[in-house]
């Protein structure tokens, strides 16, 4: 059976002078022309001939080719017949040494950048509040009350909302993690009873939305304890930027129908930097406030790299990129550079995604096997699936539900969490399960974060997963009995 003579091709591909194709610096490669090149016509056809037949099937835009993977490098022709044929083609194959080296260059282009810029540590950047922490913080200010009215709230209410709402506000209730029907938890709840709520949205890192989400809001201020119509309930939706929204899944069409003028979407980039900055917020003259605007509106500038350091930075790097691509102004081929350089290290992502999520599963089928040998009595509780979830743990029970709570670890797409969620038949109880002797000193402690199907959860290391995650079945065990 006939293969590929390797040496051979080596010794005819180190007598070549390959030259670099000027022309596409998107898809960096080099290539031999035959008849100006040292091949032998007999030796050029058996370079096309073993490339064509043992190369392995590629697509690269709209053509698939064969590919022929000798050493460093990869080889192909264009797919003319053997005697049209008068170019071979070559590219270096390490793209992921290209990706990280050029990664490593827009690094040290940020330090260079940062370090001649003047100091300000500001504390929330460092302290990476979560989705709740920054629902706190927002919070906060819209509680700020200047001679007994609450002139902040007013402000965003009239500036994203109406004036007739805004008039409306004399002594609200102002809540965080307020819980409605189905105890689906709103982010900041603002109301008078029998007057109006005002609903807020926390997306600022785009969390995926539960199903009937918003919908299940508004009903849920029907209750007696709000006493209102669906004409009273305000939504203010708050996503990372503009590209961002609520979809069908939180509300269908003729909830969003009904809602229509009573809904606005209000970005963290977009709409709470400016309104931050705006002349009625810099008005107010109480010195904490204006040290608290400024910390808060700092921190979102860093957060969506909008400060004048992230701005040198951009330019410093926009720069490098030009001249990496050799990016030349002509709009076409900018952009054909562009998306083909995307389209490459999207292929390393990829790649790259694939294999951290094989060793997320290994660690899962170990953490199971750990749990067999450690607790045999307790029902386990895994979903160990490459395409979508990746989870371990323990189902324990809870007083006549046996399916009671699931205690395990997860991998929330590169983050790893530990902590206890509800069941399907524990969730109609949730406020008796965290008010209870047993959940309380895990639920209302510090140490760990409440969440919307989860009891409680807390980041974790993988070198400390299997670890923290023992700790909390044993503890869990003794208090619930």
């Amino acid at each position: 059976m006939e293969q590929v003579n390797y040496d051979k091709i080596r010794e005819m591909i180190a007598r070549c002078r390959w030259t670099y194709a000027k022309t596409m610096p998107w898809a960096p490669h080099e290539y031999i022309v035959r008849g100006e090149c040292p091949l032998t016509e007999e030796e050029f056809l058996y370079f096309i001939d073993m490339q064509r037949r043992f190369g392995v099937q590629e697509r690269w835009g709209s053509y698939n080719l064969p590919y022929l993977y000798i050493d460093d490098y990869k080889y192909w022709t264009m797919g003319a017949s053997y005697n049209e044929t008068t170019i071979i083609n070559r590219a270096k194959t390490d793209i992921l040494g290209d990706t990280l080296s050029f990664c490593g260059e827009l690094e040290r282009i940020r330090e260079d950048v940062r370090e001649n810029q003047p100091f300000l540590l500001n504390v929330l950047l460092e302290a990476q509040p979560n989705e709740e922490g920054v629902s706190r913080i927002l919070k906060g200010f819209l509680s700020y009350r200047q001679d007994g009215e609450y002139v902040v709230l007013r402000n965003f209410v009239r500036k994203f909302l109406n004036e007739e709402l805004a008039s409306q506000i004399k002594k609200p209730v102002l809540q965080e993690e307020e819980y409605v029907t189905d105890q689906k938890r709103i982010d900041i709840l603002v109301y008078e009873k029998g007057k109006y709520a005002i609903v807020f949205e926390n997306k600022i890192w785009d969390a995926t939305e539960q199903e009937n989400q918003l919908t299940n809001y508004i009903r849920g201020l029907k209750d007696q304890k709000y006493g209102l119509t669906d004409d009273q309930v305000y939504i203010i939706y708050l996503p990372s930027d503009e590209g961002h929204g609520p979809t069908d899944r939180s509300w269908d069409k003729n909830i969003q129908k009904l809602f229509k003028n009573r809904y606005r979407k209000v970005s963290f980039k977009e709409g709470i930097i400016s309104w931050l900055g705006s002349e009625e917020m810099k008005s107010i003259g109480d010195p904490n406030f204006s040290q608290s605007r400024f910390l808060f509106s700092d921190y979102l500038k860093r957060v969506f790299n909008l400060t004048p350091t992230d701005n040198m930075e951009q330019r410093e790097i926009d720069k490098h990129i030009k001249s990496r691509l050799d990016l030349n102004g002509d709009r076409y081929h900018d952009m054909e550079t562009l998306n083909e350089t995307i389209k490459r290290i999207n292929g390393c992502v990829k790649e790259l995604e694939r294999n951290r999520r094989m060793l997320c599963c290994d660690a899962a089928n170990e953490w199971m096997a750990n749990l067999e040998r450690d607790f045999p009595d307790l029902e386990k509780h895994s979903d160990i699936r490459l395409s979508k979830y990746i989870m371990a743990g323990v189902i324990l029970p809870y007083k006549e539900y046996k399916k009671g709570i699931i205690v395990l670890l997860e991998f929330i797409g590169q983050d790893l969490i530990y902590g206890a969620l509800y069941t399907d038949d524990t969730k109609k109880i949730r406020v008796e399960m965290q008010e209870s002797d047993g959940i309380r000193p895990f639920y209302k402690s510090k140490e760990f974060t409440k969440g919307v199907d989860w009891l409680f959860y807390k980041s974790t290391s993988l070198e400390d997963a299997y670890d923290n995650l023992k700790n909390l079945i044993e503890r869990m065990t003794n208090q619930i009995g």
